[in-house]
């Protein structure tokens, strides 16, 4: 269960990463941070989780605290930006109790093209296939009210694809930058795949400092509910449904 937690997390954050000007302005949604460029972001994610089988629930409450670094450590001739990404702490609190983030310390990098396609990664698990949850913003110019949609491909977590919608707000200031401010709005392409049927839904919004080229605040708010079929043999099956709403925010650190 803890492991679908994180891999949905890794999705939304993913997704929250790749980004959202007056109606007389358009703007040009690039990642072209500077060489050298670090940033450090505080991240929250609080959510529960209610298991149901053999007409039995079972409720789990998470929470997730994280601070992470992010070190852009060049750019090549074509402008792709390759990015280094550390989670420098962080625990996971299960129903009170706090563990250490067995993933602190590790260090991925991403070379990423300005448009936010993903064009390779290193230091990921291989199973979670992070080339198929490209977001690329449009080659365009875009204004208020302009939207755009994407698909992340279906994973071995994610067996389904999730359509991605993006509506550009309009400008907004925060944390001392001028941001193109996004709503985002993920929903599944179908339901069923296999012995499996998954529903994810989230709506979020984005600020991202597009003079700066880089993410500053991202709030989610989603819901996952999975009905999983299992063969019990004698031709009895058994059906395993689990709901989970998760809150994240995650913005640049103090």
């Amino acid at each position: 269960m803890l492991k679908r937690c994180t891999v949905f997390l890794a999705v939304l954050f993913f997704m929250g990463v790749v980004i959202g000007a007056s109606a007389q302005e358009k703007v040009l949604l690039q990642y072209n941070p500077k060489p050298g460029t670090t940033t450090k972001y505080k991240m929250n994610l609080q959510g529960t989780t209610v298991v149901t089988a053999m007409q039995r629930a079972q409720k789990t409450d998470l929470q997730t605290d994280m601070a992470i670094e992010q070190k852009i450590t060049g750019v090549d001739p074509k402008g792709n930006v390759d990015m280094a990404t550390t989670i420098t702490e962080g625990s996971i609190t299960v129903n009170g109790t706090p563990t250490p983030l067995p993933a602190v310390g590790q260090v991925i990098k991403v070379k990423m093209a300005k448009n936010g396609e993903v064009v390779s990664t290193e230091g990921m698990d291989n199973q979670t296939n992070f080339q198929n949850m490209q977001i690329k913003f449009p080659d365009h110019p875009v204004g208020t009210g302009e939207s755009w949609e994407t698909t992340i491909n279906p994973n071995p977590q994610l067996p389904i694809p999730l359509k991605v919608k993006y509506t550009f707000l309009g400008l907004e200031n925060s944390d001392g930058y001028e941001c193109a401010k996004l709503q985002s709005v993920v929903s599944t392409d179908q339901g069923a795949a296999g012995s499996i049927n998954l529903n994810v839904k989230a709506n979020g919004k984005i600020w991202f400092a597009y003079k700066e080229g880089i993410m500053v605040k991202n709030e989610v708010v989603s819901t996952m509910n999975m009905v999983m079929e299992n063969d019990m043999g004698g031709g009895k099956k058994e059906k395993i449904e689990t709901r989970m709403n998760l809150n994240l925010k995650m913005g640049i650190a103090k």
